[in-house]
């Protein structure tokens, strides 16, 4: 601390910087540190911030026009299959704009920026879920125009349940499409909260609209209405779902099938895929709470049998895993069919496998959860995807 001496009386600065120690490095050395780059990096950020609030200012929304591009972006009949999800609460439907569709509003409502950042990610202390890593996630949507800002900071943990229990998610790859997925809601929920309900709701409708049109042209052919169909069918059959099983929530057999049905089925498997609702909560049979039951040591010793015929284990092991299920004695029995098919397809011609899974494999030994016996011990619920 800098001192003004005046014979015998001293006047201490208490504001002044004491200067270094001799052992320190030079000022112009540690200019040139990381301190230095980090204000660099800070000033440069802070810079581009400014600009787009500038912009914004300087260029206004004009609402009428923000419309007419939203409305305009909803004739896409791509847009438009995935845009509305829909859901059963109570004897009502709630239905609303997807996450696809939140996206599409916001980059033409204009002067918005929106997004997630991670703010911290710890990293896994042990292979137990209380011991997993976990990532502090903040999504967001800022008007820069208003200059109002929508926020959501949440916790997601490094780990993806099985009904054996699950596993902590270790790999970069995965850690970072597990933070995408989970802060894709709370991005489209800051979006929704920002653009007016009735933007909102013109846009619903008219993407509504758009499928519901080229639906009904194709339901009128009879060749193409079973081709439709057949389609939809093969989908939910992906997801665990038999016709039967759409048939009773539907309340319709398949020949009975409308326009409005298909509609239906295709928010619905939005709503799915979106993680808005649980297969649960549209089909019983594949609930939570019933999805005890796993496949039995036979049908394991099958699915064994047929990754060992294929020569790709490794790569066999690492599907299911993208499937939520951790080895083959936790496969749900309303899965076998589905886990079969996955298996089988690496034994397909070239010409008929799903791209990229024919690569010669490397060191492509069994991993011990192939080879592992079934175990009689109780799953847990199976992971919802």
């Amino acid at each position: 601390m800098e001192s003004y001496n005046n014979d015998d009386m001293i006047i201490a600065n208490p504001y002044a910087v004491s200067k270094a120690p001799t052992d320190m490095m030079p000022d112009q050395q540690r200019h040139e540190s990381g301190n230095a780059l980090a204000a660099n990096s800070e000033a440069r950020a802070i810079a581009a911030v400014k600009a787009q609030v500038i912009m914004a200012k300087q260029f206004p929304r004009d609402p009428a026009y923000a419309m007419s591009r939203i409305l305009e972006e909803c004739k896409r009949p791509t847009l438009a299959e995935h845009a509305v999800y829909s859901f059963p609460r109570g004897k009502e439907t709630v239905s609303g704009p997807s996450i696809r569709l939140a996206e599409v509003m916001a980059r033409n409502f204009g002067n918005m920026t929106f997004g997630y950042e991670v703010l911290e990610r710890r990293p896994s202390q042990g292979k137990s879920l209380e011991r997993a890593g976990s990532s502090i996630i903040r999504a967001y949507a800022w008007d820069l125009e208003t200059n109002l800002l929508i926020d959501r900071q949440f916790e997601v943990k490094h780990w993806r349940t099985t009904k054996s229990g699950g596993y902590a998610i270790t790999e970069d790859r995965d850690i970072y499409e597990l933070e995408a997925n989970m802060s894709a809601r709370r991005i489209r929920a800051c979006i929704l909260q920002m653009i007016p309900g009735d933007v909102t709701d013109a846009a619903v409708a008219a993407c509504r609209k758009t499928a519901s049109s080229g639906i009904i042209e194709m339901m009128k052919n009879p060749e193409s209405r079973s081709k439709l169909i057949g389609q939809m069918l093969r989908i939910y059959a992906k997801m665990g779902v038999t016709q039967e099983d759409l048939e009773d929530c539907l309340n319709a057999k398949a020949e009975n099938w409308t326009a409005d049905t298909m509609l239906k089925l295709k928010e619905m498997k939005n709503s799915i895929e979106d993680n808005t609702v649980p297969l649960g909560e549209y089909f019983p049979r594949l609930a939570s709470e019933n999805q005890n039951t796993v496949v039995s040591k036979d049908q394991v010793k099958k699915l064994m049998e047929a990754a060992k015929a294929t020569g790709y284990q490794g790569k066999v092991s690492q599907e299911l895993k993208k499937m939520g299920i951790a080895k083959f004695a936790d496969v749900p029995a309303a899965r076998f069919d589905e886990v079969m098919r996955m298996i089988q397809s690496f034994g397909l011609p070239a010409d008929e496998a799903p791209a990229g899974q024919l690569e010669p494999p490397a060191n492509d030994d069994a991993p011990p959860e192939l080879d592992a016996p079934p175990t009689d011990e109780p799953p847990l619920p199976f992971e919802e995807h």
